[in-house]
């Protein structure tokens, strides 16, 4: 089965930055999400980014490059837990020094059998989705060990729709910077957990009906 190709814009505006806003007003009503995800990366796959995500799915993509200003992602497995057979054959076929004899029916069993090697983030964020002609959106505000940052990223299966929608935001053009590189990133440039929420004002949602 081919994979799907994703083309990502993800930035991470300081506070003021008019750019949060302009992403509401282009895409409308968005819907709301509180969650906590942990994001595993591995020498032995290092274009790939592994994310448990609320802790009841699991999801594999790959970088496979960039395509200024845009990154190029595909989708390499994703499941419910317990995983799917196929995708535990994925996970065997990329990591044959690994002991996968037994089930992997809850996220904790992918941080046993993955934890030499490897490194983690977990990560808490307050999401907003939203979805536009081909185009999907999301605003997050992240906690992850002591920092908060707010984040927006543009995500399209093709560049020229996400390129459109980037090109309706205010200026400044913000760096593009994943999420792996940003976690991976010292020191970041965010202020300090205690202090940030001292500023950072709630993130608004403007609705719960998804566009269609």
């Amino acid at each position: 089965m081919p994979r799907t190709t994703l083309f990502e814009y993800r930035a991470w505006p300081e506070e003021g930055m008019p750019h949060l806003e302009a992403v509401h007003h282009l895409f409308g009503l968005g819907v709301a999400e509180m969650r906590t995800d942990t994001y595993i990366f591995s020498a032995h796959r290092p274009q790939w980014m592994i994310v448990l995500r609320g802790g009841a799915n699991l999801e594999i993509l790959e970088k496979a490059g960039e395509d200024a200003p845009l990154s190029v992602w595909k989708s390499v497995a994703e499941s419910p837990f317990p995983l799917r057979r196929n995708v535990v054959r994925t996970l065997m076929e990329a990591f044959p020094g690994v002991d996968l004899s037994h089930k992997i029916l809850v996220p904790g069993d992918i941080i046993s059998w993955l934890d030499l090697g490897t490194t983690m983030f977990t990560v808490s964020n307050r999401t907003v989705h939203f979805q536009q002609e081909g185009c999907i959106a999301e605003i997050s505000q992240i906690e992850t060990e002591d920092r908060r940052a707010q984040t927006f990223s543009l995500i399209s299966k093709r560049p020229e729709i996400v390129m459109d929608a980037l090109g309706m935001l205010p200026a400044p053009r913000l760096p593009n910077m994943d999420y792996g590189s940003w976690l991976a990133r010292r020191p970041w440039n965010t202020q300090e957990l205690e202090v940030a929420r001292a500023v950072t004002s709630p993130m608004p949602v403007m609705g719960a009906a998804q566009v269609a």
